[in-house]
C-alpha cells in the first residue's frame, strides 16, 4: 500500500471541506426560504392596516414589513402560527384577520347572507305557484263589455 503525498491528502481535505460547505450552505438556504414561505403563508391570513383590502403578504407599506418581520422572529422563537395570529388579533382585534371567527357580530355577517338567500328562495316560490293557479283561473267577463268587444272587431275586419 502506498501513501499519497501530503499535497494530495491537503487536497482531497480540501475539496471534501468544499462539499461539506456546499452542503451545508444549501441546507441553511432550504430552512431560509421554508422560513419565508411559512411568514408568507402566515402574513396571507392577516389584513394590512393601512391598505384594508390586502393582505399582510401581499401589500408592501412599511407596517406591513414590520409585521413579517414579527412573524419571522416569533417563528425563530418557535412560536406556532395559532400564537402568532393570537398576537396580532390581541393587539388589533379580529378585524386584523382575513378569516375572522365566526362570534357576535361577525356571526351575523355571516348567517345574515344565507337567510335573505333563504328567504328570498321561498317567497319567489310563492308567488311562483300564485302565479301559476291564477293562470288556470277562469276570468269573470262582463257580457256587455264581451259584446262590445266583439263588434268592434267585427268592424275592424271589414
Amino acid at each position: 500500500m502506498t501513501v499519497a503525498p501530503p499535497e494530495r491528502l491537503a487536497g482531497r481535505r480540501a475539496r471534501l471541506l468544499a462539499v461539506l460547505l456546499a452542503c451545508l450552505t444549501s441546507l441553511a438556504l432550504a430552512q431560509q426560504v421554508q422560513l419565508e414561505n411559512r411568514v408568507y403563508e402566515i402574513a396571507g391570513k392577516l389584513r394590512c392596516p393601512v391598505c384594508t383590502s390586502e393582505s399582510v403578504a401581499d401589500s408592501s407599506v412599511q407596517l406591513a414589513i414590520q409585521m413579517r418581520e414579527i412573524i419571522q422572529e416569533q417563528l425563530n422563537e418557535g412560536r406556532s402560527e395559532a400564537q402568532i395570529l393570537a398576537f396580532f388579533q390581541e393587539r388589533y382585534g379580529d378585524w386584523i384577520l382575513l378569516d375572522p371567527p365566526k362570534r357576535g357580530l361577525h356571526l351575523l355577517v355571516w348567517v345574515l347572507p344565507v337567510a335573505a338567500a333563504i328567504v328570498g328562495v321561498t317567497v319567489l316560490l310563492i308567488l311562483g305557484r300564485r302565479w301559476q293557479r291564477r293562470s288556470h283561473e277562469p276570468i269573470a267577463v262582463d257580457p256587455a263589455d264581451l259584446e262590445r268587444v266583439r263588434s268592434e272587431l267585427a268592424s275592424e275586419e271589414t
